[in-house]
């Protein structure tokens, strides 16, 4: 058995269902300001479960409630840039007063083929940890030039933080971000801050599952609909801050039979709609705003976002029908009556407010890596290729994959054209089952 819910602003969805996909159980209650309430309410809603789950997921967006973030260091490792260009120059003012953030570039870092312009200079990163651990702050996001091939200088920049100022908690740029350094930087900073937010999640989540007796071991969504175990998410909190529409949408796309769609999700406060090829949602190919506006390059599914109302639908839907001519517009969400959607049965209401549920409680553990490799020719860069599919599914079942199970699912690989010849940008993509058992 496999129990998912969903914890939207102004309803939350439960589903059970079992090994092979079938829904046994589902129910729908509505939202409170805590998300321990709405998980117990859903359960109490859900009655008895006719077998103890052998895994949790729960989809849940950033924005349901206001967070305070704490304060953060930022260091950019690599050589001296423009003020334009330093650390969290392009951040809006609003995320800037919502994340306080003292900011740092040292010497070292590397080139994306590679080459090391100098050594780390541990002596005024030292200098700043400890500037910054006397301020208060606990919270660092370390970020390495040519990371995404070496992310040797960020690892010895964690050392050094963890000796300068004992317990902090340090974001690494290369677990996470793109090639481009301020994308990446961007990720990192954002994920830093958004660690006390993770933390506090999984710990209701938790609370309000064992007080039902539920023990299973619990699992967050990612933005794109993939599954991620509760300590991998704690980690990367950034790849899961709006998860929410990608999993209606596919779980909309799973009860409709339409896998290539424009995917109406009508919420408590706004439209959000999103294009579906294949069952999968389109995904942004650079930078775009991501977590309080700030620009990153995650890979995102593209969302596109309006009031709610029925002529901002009717631009939206048009607009996206435009890039799959012919495709259904499908609907999902409590709010289809408002902006006048085809009317739906109380079977059909209910379907619609469990989608994402739904999805999420047949959804695979998921994980991206993204790196730059450098060779010398084919041979070579067989063994780097075979090495990045390793290192995919290792991070898979670090993010709670069954071992048994994982597999890559998609490898991309291509020259970077400004780079000198042997130099590939490697993206791959790897899935398993989430491995049941006793919560870790």
């Amino acid at each position: 058995m496999r129990l998912a819910i969903d914890v939207g602003g102004a309803h939350t969805a439960a589903v059970l269902t079992d090994r092979t996909g079938r829904v046994r159980a589902e129910a729908v209650s509505d939202s409170a300001p805590g998300i321990g309430t709405c998980v117990r309410r859903v359960l109490a809603s859900l009655g008895p479960l006719p077998a103890a789950p052998d895994t949790v997921a729960v989809v849940t967006d950033l924005d349901r409630r206001r967070y305070a973030a704490p304060p953060l260091a930022v260091v950019r490792i690599a050589p001296d840039a423009h003020p334009a260009l330093a650390p969290l120059a392009d951040w809006p003012a609003a995320a800037r007063d919502r994340i306080r953030a003292l900011t740092a570039t040292v010497a070292g870092g590397s080139a994306l083929t590679g080459r090391a312009p100098g050594p780390l200079d541990e002596e005024a990163l030292a200098a700043f940890a400890a500037r910054a651990h006397r301020a208060g702050v606990s919270v660092f996001a370390l970020c390495a030039a040519g990371a995404p091939a070496r992310p040797g200088p960020e690892l010895a920049a964690a050392t050094v933080v963890a000796r300068t100022a004992p317990g902090a908690a340090v974001s690494l740029s290369y677990e996470i971000g793109s090639p481009g350094l301020r994308e990446r930087e961007n990720a990192t900073a954002l994920n830093a801050a958004l660690g006390a937010w993770a933390d506090t999640l999984v710990a209701d989540c938790r609370a309000a599952l064992r007080s039902a007796g539920v023990t299973a071991p619990l699992f967050f969504a990612r933005d794109d609909g993939g599954l991620v175990v509760a300590e991998y998410f704690r980690r990367h909190p950034v790849l899961g801050t709006s998860p929410a529409t990608a999993c209606a949408a596919r779980g909309a796309a799973a009860r409709t039979g339409h896998e290539r769609a424009v995917v109406v999700d009508a919420g408590a406060r706004e439209v959000r709609c999103l294009v579906l090829r294949e069952g999968e949602p389109e995904r942004t190919a650079g930078p775009v705003p991501g977590p309080f506006g700030v620009r990153v390059a995650l890979g995102s599914p593209v969302v596109v976002r309006g009031a709610l109302s029925g002529e901002t639908v009717g631009t939206l839907t048009s607009r996206l029908l435009a890039r799959v001519p012919g495709a259904p517009v499908v609907h999902t969400g409590g709010g289809g009556d408002v902006i006048g959607a085809p009317p739906a049965d109380p079977a059909e209401r209910t379907a619609r407010l469990t989608d994402a549920a739904r999805h999420a409680a047949t959804a695979r553990c998921q994980v991206e890596l993204d790196e730059v490799i450098s060779s010398a020719g084919r041979a070579e860069l067989d063994q780097l290729l075979d090495a990045a599919r390793g290192h995919a599914l290792s991070r898979c079942v670090a993010a709670g994959a069954d071992p048994a199970t994982v597999r890559v699912d998609s490898l991309l690989q291509s020259p970077v054209a400004y780079l000198p010849a042997g130099v590939h940008r490697v993206t791959v993509r790897a899935a398993g089952q989430p491995l049941g058992g006793a919560d870790r």
